[in-house]
């Protein structure tokens, strides 16, 4: 559960920090409950406050889910930029961005939303959130061409490619969880390695990761 009433003696840092607790909170509910399945009420009952204080954050419901929207996305573009500036190739570049945006999809702070939620969204709230992931996926399709010419990557469609990538990546928000049969740093090594692997040029014979499971999967 999100945290509310955090010792931060900075007010517009602790108004900063309360804003990021309510998206958090919007976001978990909104995943696990549906957009519509989700009350104003309940996210303040789970935050331990009043309705209307949401309202000092947020005017409406729909403005909490466009923000987890937008904070997603403004997160990818960063770890855009990232792997742009510190990739070696092509498949590097890839890699880090994906394995960034994993990581960020699998930790506390993550308010992603899921797709299909999308329809959620207003009419115009939607055409953006649609323009924003376009640009990033045009991101990631540049960094596999560039994989391809110089020869890090397999010869492929980069729009394909890249789909099947996030289609993975997306998945893993939907299981995954913190007492699980991974920890965070197993999963996001070894689900990283193998993205990698399915485009890699030059695959290695054997996985670099070794599996290093510290908790027993279930059956």
């Amino acid at each position: 559960m999100a945290r509310w009433n955090i010792g931060i003696p900075n007010s517009s840092e602790l108004r900063d920090s309360k804003r990021e607790a309510v998206l958090r909170e919007a976001a978990s509910s909104f995943n696990s409950r549906g957009y519509h399945g989700t009350s104003l009420e309940e996210i303040a009952q789970r935050l331990n406050v009043t309705k209307p204080a949401l309202y000092y954050y947020f005017p409406n419901k729909q403005a909490m889910l466009k923000a987890c929207f937008d904070q997603a996305m403004d997160v990818a573009f960063d770890n855009l930029a990232r792997a742009g500036r510190d990739g070696r190739s092509g498949l590097d570049k890839l890699r880090i961005a994906l394995a960034d945006l994993l990581d960020y999809f699998i930790s506390d702070h993550c308010v992603a939303i899921t797709v299909l939620e999308e329809g959620s969204l207003s009419e115009a709230d939607l055409a953006e959130v649609k323009d924003q992931r376009r640009r990033f996926e045009q991101g990631l399709r540049a960094f596999v061409a560039e994989g391809i010419d110089d020869g890090s990557i397999v010869p492929c469609d980069p729009k394909l490619a890249v789909l099947a990538l996030l289609g993975s990546i997306n998945w893993v928000t939907r299981w995954y969880r913190p007492d699980g049969d991974w920890s965070r740093e197993q999963l996001g090594a070894h689900i990283g390695e193998l993205l990698e692997r399915m485009l890699s040029a030059a695959p290695a014979a054997t996985l670099r990761v070794e599996p290093g499971l510290d908790r027993t999967p279930q059956p």
